[in-house]
Protein backbone atom coordinates (compact mmCIF):
# COMPACT_ATOMS: atom_id res chain seq x y z
CA UNK A 1 0.00 0.00 0.00
CA UNK A 2 1.11 3.77 -0.82
CA UNK A 3 2.19 5.96 2.36
CA UNK A 4 -1.00 8.22 2.87
CA UNK A 5 -1.05 11.14 1.52
CA UNK A 6 -3.79 13.49 0.85
CA UNK A 7 -4.97 13.94 -3.02
CA UNK A 8 -7.29 16.54 -1.45
CA UNK A 9 -9.21 19.83 -1.79
CA UNK A 10 -8.22 22.94 0.40
CA UNK A 11 -9.58 26.41 0.18
CA UNK A 12 -8.29 29.60 1.81
CA UNK A 13 -10.32 33.01 1.71
CA UNK A 14 -10.24 36.68 2.97
CA UNK A 15 -13.53 37.68 3.87
CA UNK A 16 -14.61 41.33 5.26
CA UNK A 17 -13.67 40.57 9.05
CA UNK A 18 -11.42 37.35 8.88
CA UNK A 19 -10.65 34.50 6.96
CA UNK A 20 -12.19 30.80 6.00
CA UNK A 21 -10.37 27.82 5.62
CA UNK A 22 -12.15 25.08 4.08
CA UNK A 23 -11.06 21.37 3.06
CA UNK A 24 -12.19 18.11 2.15
CA UNK A 25 -12.15 15.04 4.85
CA UNK A 26 -10.58 12.27 2.39
CA UNK A 27 -7.37 10.39 2.47
CA UNK A 28 -6.28 8.16 -0.13
CA UNK A 29 -3.45 5.70 -0.48
CA UNK A 30 -3.03 5.04 -4.72
CA UNK A 31 -6.53 4.20 -5.98
CA UNK A 32 -8.06 3.14 -2.44
CA UNK A 33 -9.68 5.91 -0.18
CA UNK A 34 -7.74 5.05 3.44
CA UNK A 35 -9.75 7.19 5.87
CA UNK A 36 -10.93 10.35 7.23
CA UNK A 37 -9.52 13.07 8.62
CA UNK A 38 -9.61 16.55 9.13
CA UNK A 39 -7.34 18.57 6.85
CA UNK A 40 -7.20 21.64 8.97
CA UNK A 41 -5.48 22.15 12.26
CA UNK A 42 -5.15 24.99 14.41
CA UNK A 43 -1.56 25.85 15.56
CA UNK A 44 -2.76 29.03 17.25
CA UNK A 45 -5.47 30.35 19.29
CA UNK A 46 -5.79 32.36 16.05
CA UNK A 47 -3.96 30.98 13.35
CA UNK A 48 -4.55 27.12 11.32
CA UNK A 49 -3.49 25.52 8.74
CA UNK A 50 -5.00 23.40 5.35
CA UNK A 51 -2.97 20.09 4.74
CA UNK A 52 -1.93 18.92 1.46
CA UNK A 53 0.47 15.78 0.76
CA UNK A 54 1.78 13.57 2.86
CA UNK A 55 0.04 13.29 6.06
CA UNK A 56 2.82 12.07 8.43
CA UNK A 57 4.75 14.92 6.97
CA UNK A 58 1.82 17.92 7.73
CA UNK A 59 1.47 16.35 11.09
CA UNK A 60 5.08 15.94 12.26
CA UNK A 61 4.98 19.97 11.15
CA UNK A 62 1.90 20.76 13.13
CA UNK A 63 3.37 19.35 16.06
CA UNK A 64 6.47 21.23 15.49
CA UNK A 65 5.07 24.81 14.92
CA UNK A 66 2.57 24.08 18.01
CA UNK A 67 5.93 23.63 20.03
CA UNK A 68 7.74 26.31 18.26
CA UNK A 69 4.83 28.96 19.17
CA UNK A 70 4.06 28.23 22.17
CA UNK A 71 8.12 28.10 23.37
CA UNK A 72 8.22 31.94 21.90
CA UNK A 73 4.96 32.88 24.22
CA UNK A 74 6.76 31.29 27.14
CA UNK A 75 10.15 33.59 26.17
CA UNK A 76 9.29 36.49 25.54
CA UNK A 77 5.66 36.61 27.00
CA UNK A 78 4.43 38.19 23.90
CA UNK A 79 2.41 35.96 21.31
CA UNK A 80 3.78 34.89 17.59
CA UNK A 81 1.96 36.89 15.12
CA UNK A 82 0.87 35.28 12.05
CA UNK A 83 3.10 36.72 9.82
CA UNK A 84 5.94 35.57 12.39
CA UNK A 85 4.31 31.94 12.41
CA UNK A 86 4.44 31.66 8.60
CA UNK A 87 8.26 32.79 8.41
CA UNK A 88 9.09 30.20 10.97
CA UNK A 89 7.58 27.51 8.79
CA UNK A 90 8.85 28.65 6.03
CA UNK A 91 12.07 28.52 7.13
CA UNK A 92 11.31 24.89 8.56
CA UNK A 93 10.62 23.90 5.16
CA UNK A 94 13.40 25.87 3.23
CA UNK A 95 16.05 24.17 5.66
CA UNK A 96 14.15 20.69 5.24
CA UNK A 97 14.63 21.62 1.04
CA UNK A 98 18.61 22.12 2.08
CA UNK A 99 18.98 18.97 4.34
CA UNK A 100 17.75 16.71 1.67
CA UNK A 101 14.50 16.10 4.36
CA UNK A 102 11.50 17.45 2.16
CA UNK A 103 7.78 17.45 3.76
CA UNK A 104 6.36 16.82 1.11
CA UNK A 105 3.47 18.78 1.68
CA UNK A 106 1.79 22.20 0.80
CA UNK A 107 -0.14 24.44 3.21
CA UNK A 108 -2.49 27.06 3.64
CA UNK A 109 -1.91 29.41 6.47
CA UNK A 110 -4.76 31.32 7.56
CA UNK A 111 -4.69 34.08 10.77
CA UNK A 112 -5.96 37.00 12.62
CA UNK A 113 -4.27 39.63 14.82
CA UNK A 114 -4.97 43.47 13.69
CA UNK A 115 -7.00 41.99 10.29
CA UNK A 116 -6.84 38.75 8.48
CA UNK A 117 -3.90 37.49 6.79
CA UNK A 118 -3.65 34.52 4.40
CA UNK A 119 -0.34 32.80 2.39
CA UNK A 120 0.14 29.27 0.72
CA UNK A 121 3.30 28.00 1.51
CA UNK A 122 4.92 24.95 -1.16
CA UNK A 123 7.34 22.33 -0.04
CA UNK A 124 10.44 24.72 -0.39
CA UNK A 125 9.39 26.94 2.15
CA UNK A 126 8.19 29.50 -0.50
CA UNK A 127 5.77 32.02 0.98
CA UNK A 128 3.03 33.96 -1.27
CA UNK A 129 0.07 36.23 0.81
CA UNK A 130 -3.43 36.13 -1.61
CA UNK A 131 -7.04 37.20 -1.04
CA UNK A 132 -7.66 33.26 -1.45
CA UNK A 133 -5.88 30.42 -2.82
CA UNK A 134 -6.05 26.78 -3.12
CA UNK A 135 -3.72 23.33 -2.91
CA UNK A 136 -4.37 19.99 -3.90
CA UNK A 137 -5.39 17.31 -6.87
CA UNK A 138 -8.98 19.13 -6.95
CA UNK A 139 -7.77 22.80 -6.56
CA UNK A 140 -7.83 23.87 -9.98
CA UNK A 141 -11.98 22.83 -9.93
CA UNK A 142 -11.91 25.14 -6.60
CA UNK A 143 -10.20 27.94 -8.28
CA UNK A 144 -12.65 28.49 -10.92
CA UNK A 145 -15.31 29.34 -8.49
CA UNK A 146 -13.43 31.42 -6.40
CA UNK A 147 -12.22 33.60 -9.85
CA UNK A 148 -15.90 34.24 -10.49
CA UNK A 149 -17.16 34.18 -7.48
CA UNK A 150 -14.87 36.09 -4.81
CA UNK A 151 -15.51 39.51 -3.25
CA UNK A 152 -12.76 41.39 -1.18
CA UNK A 153 -16.11 42.76 1.42
CA UNK A 154 -18.11 39.43 1.67
CA UNK A 155 -19.65 38.74 5.04
CA UNK A 156 -18.45 35.83 6.67
CA UNK A 157 -21.81 34.15 5.91
CA UNK A 158 -21.11 34.99 2.05
CA UNK A 159 -17.64 33.63 2.79
CA UNK A 160 -18.87 30.25 3.73
CA UNK A 161 -20.96 29.62 1.12
CA UNK A 162 -18.37 30.48 -1.26
CA UNK A 163 -15.66 28.10 0.31
CA UNK A 164 -18.41 25.47 0.55
CA UNK A 165 -19.12 25.70 -3.17
CA UNK A 166 -15.19 25.83 -4.14
CA UNK A 167 -14.83 22.54 -2.24
CA UNK A 168 -18.06 20.88 -3.14
CA UNK A 169 -17.60 21.65 -6.90
CA UNK A 170 -14.13 19.52 -6.32
CA UNK A 171 -16.08 16.44 -4.75
CA UNK A 172 -17.97 16.71 -8.43
CA UNK A 173 -14.59 16.27 -10.27
CA UNK A 174 -11.75 15.15 -8.31
CA UNK A 175 -11.97 11.41 -7.48
CA UNK A 176 -9.43 11.84 -4.45
CA UNK A 177 -11.79 14.82 -2.85
CA UNK A 178 -14.77 13.59 -1.13
CA UNK A 179 -16.16 12.50 2.60
CA UNK A 180 -17.57 15.69 3.48
CA UNK A 181 -16.39 19.19 4.04
CA UNK A 182 -14.87 21.22 6.92
CA UNK A 183 -14.56 24.99 7.26
CA UNK A 184 -12.56 27.40 10.00
CA UNK A 185 -13.68 30.40 10.70
CA UNK A 186 -10.65 32.68 11.81
CA UNK A 187 -11.48 36.31 13.44
CA UNK A 188 -10.59 38.50 15.68
CA UNK A 189 -12.81 35.97 18.16
CA UNK A 190 -10.63 33.45 17.71
CA UNK A 191 -10.22 29.72 15.57
CA UNK A 192 -13.35 28.41 15.22
CA UNK A 193 -13.94 24.78 13.48
CA UNK A 194 -18.05 24.98 11.93
CA UNK A 195 -20.17 21.89 13.11
CA UNK A 196 -22.25 20.03 10.10
CA UNK A 197 -25.19 21.84 11.69
CA UNK A 198 -23.34 25.22 11.81
CA UNK A 199 -22.31 24.50 8.23
CA UNK A 200 -25.99 23.55 6.78
CA UNK A 201 -27.57 26.42 8.89
CA UNK A 202 -24.89 29.01 7.06
CA UNK A 203 -25.77 26.95 3.55
CA UNK A 204 -29.63 28.15 3.96
CA UNK A 205 -29.56 31.44 5.10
Amino acid sequence: MEPNKTGTTTVGLVYKDGVILAADRRVSAGNMVAHKMDKIAPLSDRLGITIAGMVGDAQALVRVMRSEISLHEIRSGTKMNTREAVGLLGTILFNGRMSLNLFYTELIAGGFDTKPELYILDEVGSQIGDEYTVTGSGGVFALGVLQADYKPEMTEEDAIKLAHKAVSSSLQRDIYTGNGINIVVINKKGYKKLSDEEIANALSE
